[in-house]
Parts: C-alpha cells; sequence; structure tokens
C-alpha cells in the first residue's frame, strides 16, 4: 500500500551488551542475517553499531544494536520507552520455537494468547531485553534462509513492538493526529494501534498503559530499547510529518540526521518513547549484496583513522 506518511515499522534499535552476544543471539537463535557493521557516532566512545534483517535489510525486518557494555553503563527498564519487540512466525511454530529457544538455553515464558493470536516470550540472553515470538497467519513476507532455523519456522520480521506509557490520552492524540496510526483494539491496560488503512505485516505498535510504572532509562545503557524507527517514502514526507507534528505541538524534534543506510528524524513522544521517522537509503551502496556485514564501515571523515578504531574494538570481538 502506497502512502505519502509513516507507512509502517522499520527498525529498531536496542542497547546490549556485546557484540558477540548479539550475533549469537539474532543470527544462530532468531535465525536473522547479519547485513551490516559500523559505529555509533554520537558520543566520544567508540560503540558498534550492527544491523540486522532479511537477505536483504527490508523495512520491517531490521534490528539494530548497540553493544554498550564496554562503556560501563547500565540502563533501567521502565515507563515511557519501548519495552518488548515481537516478531511474527508461522502459524503451528510456536512449540518449536520455544524447544529451539530452550536448546540454546534461553528460558521462555508460559504461551499466551494477545488478540487472538498465540505467543511466548523471551530474554536476549546477553542483556536481558524483552523480545517474542507470534504466530501470524496473515504474514506472507519471505523469511531469510538461515542455516539455524528452518524456513518452515522461520520469523517473518516484526510483528509489533511493544511501549509502555504512563500517560495514554496524549499518546492517543499523537498516535492519531501526527504518526498516521489509528486504534484498532484493547486488551485490559493494552492498546494496539495499525497504521491507517492498512492491515499488511509490520504496521503495529502496542501501547501498555502503566501510569505507576517508574520512568526508564533514555541514555545509551546497556539492557533497554532505545527507540524505533517508522518507514517514510521519501525526505519531503519526512519533512512534512515533521512540519506538521511540530504544528501539533509536539515540538521535540532533532534535526536530520545521515545514518549512513537512512536518513533520520527523531521526536520525543508524550512522555518520552522516543519514535523515528526514518527514509532508506539502503545497504548495498557499499558492500554488495553477498559480502554484507563481513567488513566494518566508517563515515569518511574515519577513513584514515579506521585502522586505529579498529584497534580500539578489540575488546568485542566479531567471530560470525
Amino acid at each position: 500500500m502506497e502512502t505519502n506518511h509513516i507507512s509502517g515499522l522499520h527498525h529498531i534499535t536496542i542497547c546490549t551488551g556485546t557484540a558477540q552476544g548479539d550475533i549469537d543471539f539474532f543470527v544462530k537463535v532468531l535465525g536473522q542475517r547479519f547485513v551490516k557493521r559500523t559505529l555509533f557516532y554520537d558520543g566520544s566512545i567508540p560503540i558498534y553499531h550492527l544491523y540486522f534483517a532479511d537477505k536483504m535489510g527490508t523495512p520491517g525486518t531490521v534490528m539494530t544494536t548497540f553493544p554498550t557494555r564496554r562503556t560501563g553503563q547500565k540502563g533501567r527498564k521502565g515507563s515511557n520507552q519501548f519495552t518488548v519487540c515481537t516478531y511474527a512466525i508461522p502459524k503451528g511454530s510456536l512449540e518449536w520455537w520455544v524447544t529451539h529457544l530452550n536448546a540454546n538455553g534461553i528460558a521462555t515464558s508460559e504461551p499466551g494468547v494477545r488478540f487472538g493470536q498465540r505467543f511466548v516470550g523471551f530474554q536476549h540472553p546477553d542483556c536481558g531485553i524483552d523480545f517474542e515470538v507470534l504466530e501470524d497467519e496473515h504474514d506472507d513476507r519471505e523469511p531469510f534462509e538461515s542455516p539455524y532455523v528452518p524456513l518452515a519456522h522461520a520469523q517473518r520480521g516484526f510483528h509489533s513492538w511493544t511501549a509502555s506509557v504512563r500517560e495514554i490520552e496524549d499518546m492517543d492524540v499523537f498516535m492519531n493526529s501526527c504518526w498516521n496510526f489509528e486504534k484498532i483494539g484493547e486488551e485490559g491496560n493494552r492498546h494496539r494501534y495499525r497504521v491507517k488503512g492498512d492491515a499488511a505485516p509490520g504496521k503495529i505498535i502496542d501501547l501498555v498503559h502503566e501510569p505507576d510504572l517508574r520512568q526508564g532509562s533514555w541514555t545509551i545503557a546497556e539492557g533497554i530499547i532505545h527507540h524505533g524507527a517508522f518507514a517514510v517514502p521519501d525526505m519531503d514526507v519526512q519533512a512534512r510529518i515533521k512540519f506538521e507534528t511540530e504544528g501539533m505541538g509536539f515540538t521535540d524534534f532533532s534535526d536530520r540526521k545521515n545514518r549512513g543506510y537512512f536518513e533520520s528524524i527523531y521526536v520525543r513522544t508524550p512522555g518520552g518513547v522516543l519514535f523515528e521517522a526514518t527514509h532508506s537509503l539502503g545497504f548495498t551502496h557499499d558492500e554488495d549484496e553477498a559480502s554484507l556485514g563481513m567488513d566494518l564501515k566508517v563515515s569518511p571523515q574515519f577513513d584514515d583513522r579506521k585502522h586505529l578504531i579498529q584497534q580500539a574494538m578489540t575488546d568485542d570481538p566479531i567471530v560470525v
């Protein structure tokens, strides 16, 4: 479905422990492809920025991580932040995933049902961030052919992300009036939103109303989800979204930032959950399809220091 507004989930960025812990979890357990290794450039301490996705890094499948243990900063889970990332799996695959996760030393919750779909929860074993796999019989996206997960059970990309909020009313205004989402359901304190008029996969955000939960961390710190990024078709639409959202009074926007593989703007939503509106530039402009993720990529201004940066990262090695 074409749109001139927010079109769906693009990528989510989490603050983890180690680079190898991310490789072991996202590649060898969840069955994603390691598509890019680069650096987080905001700040004085170099941190990897790693990307995991389907074969080509399709929006709606992209997980990006900041392995931040080397900084010594620990995050606090809480309200007004994203709290859970949920992957879509084929109907009938939940038992396979429970067995697979347990076989890799990852404990799972009791299976549950949410809005009529079965799911199970678990945590990233290296940093404790919360994940789920959920059976979605309507998700027909082509999965990545991983050597670790059979195609019949492979995750298809993101089903949804969950955020905890202390105030639901202003977030409802923001989702409807600024971000092109409409409320489609409610279960207890969980409020479900989907891109307006679009039932395709990778379009859902769940807001859990938890008014008494302590505020979570907003820093780049291990153990929390930092932000969720939403896809826009081009930078003109991105600029218009910022203009119109600021016109509603939500003015806590960043300037546009070039992240190498997408152009991004960030906004603190009511309460503080960090949203990004992003336009993809693609992952193959600096590596061909066959060699995605094999080499450390740095911004052009750091080319002459690439070997020094690599030496500085030897305490967080990567073996794929």
